[in-house]
């Protein structure tokens, strides 16, 4: 039993050393990285639109507003300019709303310290989820107050604070807000918190009482909510996008990308993790709902079975959505409001396993620690958003083309152009971004994909091959070695 005692000292020690690693990790990569595609659609195409317009979806019911991510962007733009790391800063905050609130269940998951470092691990050492931490969207935002929101639920379990009940309530909303796919969550965990509070309150009268103020904030958030979820459920991209007629599919599509950098997670190996995954989800689902039905359904002061009834529940809205709405299973980005229920179902089995003898809470951890933690050191890297890959060389192209300016005393921006899905990112380091890149390059004007034309001084070819047709009339001036892209100029006549 000792061996599982708890080391206050190390241990709080371990989750600091997370915590600053963390935040130092995804503040580098905000401000290194050059804007991505969907970033600069937000940015673009979102932000000057009207107050209520972003609100309702008047105008456009775009999935890419992620309503309260582009408000956000919106005032700190307005305040403090374009620069990159401004438009970050929503996102930021809700990774460190994230991290404040992973570590205040992680220290209280269990009463012993390494299930918490445990759980910390499993809520931070997701790669793919670090990346959204970074960038302009909304899913930063919609994961943190998300656990925020289980964070006051899990206080209101555990000390009957009704004023916890309310505030779990204000953050959910404000999760949707961020992100409309956080509906899959914010419907079940509303559900099985009221449920709790009929258990709490012991009467219909004193529930009434009690709840009045979270019932007030549930009646707003569905009366501002209903005309944007409505306009958004007709959008052809909510419809039709990356269509995944599986949840196994959804699955290893998400662990397949979490893995993406990891040498030694192959194709077959990515889908023996997703049926172990699966298998878990299965096994600890099951017995959270036989251990709910054995204490008469009650779950009022036990927040480990909440979680994993929630997890329960999520998964349950999700197949039910995709069965009445006709529409597909969640692409990856999409999927990641599954990662924190997940990782914390994760900690919840650790904890229960305790109970049963500590040895076989250390043959559960150990080894998905080490996994984790492997996989998140072969990850790392302050260059890449994998969903986003083609937008990383940015500032490279522009850096060289600066060069050339400087080396031939150019004293006009150079024209430029470049393959339609590269167009994005820079469109607003030309048009918004106050750091000059436009005495270096002419803004350029969005236009759908089309072969290359000779009309420009420089263009930036997705591969060799699409610049095949201009060969004759461009050099081949710069070309990365980690990918196909290259950069041509034509020839000086």
């Amino acid at each position: 039993m000792q061996i599982f005692a708890p080391m206050n000292r190390i241990t709080n020690l371990l989750l600091a050393g997370i915590a600053i690693a963390f935040g130092i990790y995804i503040v580098i990569r905000a401000w290194v990285m050059p804007i991505t595609v969907d970033e600069c659609s937000t940015a673009v195409s979102h932000v000057p639109r009207a107050v209520v317009d972003l609100l309702f979806l008047q105008t456009d019911a775009n999935p890419n507003n992620h309503i309260l991510n582009t408000l956000l962007i919106k005032g700190l733009t307005g305040l403090f300019g374009w620069h990159p790391f401004v438009v970050r800063i929503p996102a930021l905050l809700g990774a460190f709303i994230y991290a404040w609130a992973g570590l205040q269940l992680s220290r209280k998951i269990s009463a012993h310290a390494w299930i918490g470092v445990f759980a910390y691990t499993m809520l931070l050492f997701q790669p793919y989820l670090l990346e959204f931490f970074s960038l302009a969207r909304g899913y930063a935002l919609g994961l943190g107050l998300m656990l925020a929101a289980i964070w006051q639920a899990w206080r209101f379990l555990k000390e009957a604070r009704w004023q916890n009940l309310h505030w779990s309530v204000v953050w959910a909303g404000l999760a949707v807000y961020a992100n409309f796919t956080q509906v899959l969550f914010f419907i079940p965990f509303i559900g099985l918190l009221l449920w709790s509070a009929w258990q709490t309150a012991g009467s219909f009268s004193n529930f009434l009482i009690k709840t009045k103020y979270a019932l007030l904030t549930l009646g707003i958030w569905a009366g501002l909510l209903a005309i944007p979820l409505k306009k958004l459920s007709q959008h052809s991209e909510v419809q039709h996008w990356n269509p995944l007629a599986t949840l196994f599919g959804s699955a290893e599509k998400s662990i397949r990308i979490a893995t993406y950098h990891n040498p030694l997670v192959s194709n077959d190996t990515a889908h023996v993790l997703t049926l172990l995954a699966i298998l878990f989800t299965i096994g600890v689902c099951h017995f959270a709902v036989k251990k709910w039905f054995e204490q008469q359904l009650k779950i009022a002061n036990d927040p480990l079975l909440f979680t994993v009834l929630l997890l329960f529940g999520i998964l349950s809205t999700n197949v039910l959505v995709v069965e009445l709405t006709h529409t597909p299973y969640l692409e990856p980005r999409l999927a990641l409001l599954y990662w924190p229920i997940f990782a914390l179902s994760l900690a919840a089995t650790a904890a229960w396993l305790y109970q049963k003898a500590a040895k076989w809470a250390w043959i559960f951890m150990l080894p998905l620690g080490f996994l984790a933690a492997m996989n998140i050191r072969k990850s790392v890297n302050l260059r890449e958003a994998t969903e986003w890959w083609h937008d990383q060389y940015t500032y490279a192209v522009l850096d060289y083309i600066k060069s050339v300016q400087q080396v031939e005393n150019h004293p006009e921006p150079y024209t430029f152009d470049t393959h339609g899905v590269m167009q994005n990112s820079y469109i607003f380091h030309l048009d918004l971004d106050p750091r000059g890149f436009n005495r270096i390059v002419k803004p350029i004007t969005w236009h759908p994909d089309r072969p290359p034309t000779e009309d420009y001084e420089f263009y930036y070819a997705i591969s060799e091959n699409e610049a095949t047709p201009i060969l004759n009339t461009y050099d081949m001036v710069w070309k990365n070695p980690n990918c196909d892209m290259v950069l041509l100029r034509r020839k000086k006549k």
